[in-house]
């Protein structure tokens, strides 16, 4: 009997990302996303991720019931193919802003001795990428608007000081992997109109924290997001 092939950090990553964007494209619950995404991240058979990708992001025409007997029964039930359709407006986290169209892959923010710094009113992006080499990153989120349910940030980094700074109610999830690195994470109990916020990646010999912090305009979105 062949044994399973692990699938790598990578795969997991990819497909956690291609989720997300189903997520913010309303095409996936958030339910149904927390239980493939434990799969994601538990599995150690690469053909489950394909299996995965095949049924939620593989158009297909319909199949007979039996055609999905052979799926895995630790992920959510069996769903219809996915029609192919063009990008849809995405979500504001705040309410009265503007709708934007689902960005591809944006490219990588690459620092080497230099400082990256987003504070004050921005829009955080659905995904993030960044890369740093000896570099100082920090994100402040606290008068930002996201443009999507969920916010990746992946993180490339080599003896780098990472901050990130959100609000109280935006939870932060970890799955960033770490080498002779120190992590700290201050999160707070998400709020249900509140975006998420997911850090994959890994980083080598880097200092990272997450802090919650109070929004300091108390006439801000997020706190009239909040109910302030």
């Amino acid at each position: 009997m062949n044994r399973p092939v692990p699938p790598r950090d990578e795969d997991r990553e990819q497909l956690h990302a291609d989720l997300t964007r189903l997520v913010g494209a309303g095409r996936l619950q958030f339910e149904e996303f927390d239980q493939l995404t434990e799969v994601v991240w538990s599995t150690h058979d690469k053909s489950v991720l394909d299996r995965i990708r095949a049924q939620y992001l593989t158009y297909h025409p319909p199949q007979p019931p039996q055609a999905h007997q052979n799926l895995p029964q630790h992920y959510p039930g069996q769903v219809p193919g996915l029609t192919p359709q063009p990008p849809q407006p995405m979500p504001m986290a705040q309410p009265g802003a503007q709708h934007r169209p689902i960005p591809a892959h944006n490219q990588p923010v690459v620092s080497t001795m230099g400082e990256v710094k987003r504070t004050g009113v921005w829009t955080v992006p659905e995904y993030s990428s960044f890369k740093l080499n000896g570099a100082t990153l920090k994100l402040d989120l606290r008068q930002a608007q996201a443009q999507a349910p969920v916010c990746t940030f992946d993180i490339q980094a080599t003896i780098a000081t990472i901050e990130i700074i959100v609000p109280p109610g935006v939870y932060v999830e970890n799955r960033l992997s770490d080498t002779w690195s120190s992590m700290t994470i201050d999160t707070s109990q998400p709020h249900p109109n509140a975006p998420r916020v997911v850090l994959t990646g890994s980083i080598r010999g880097s200092s990272l924290k997450v802090i919650t912090k109070a929004v300091p305009d108390p006439n801000s979105m997020w706190n009239k997001l909040f109910g302030g």
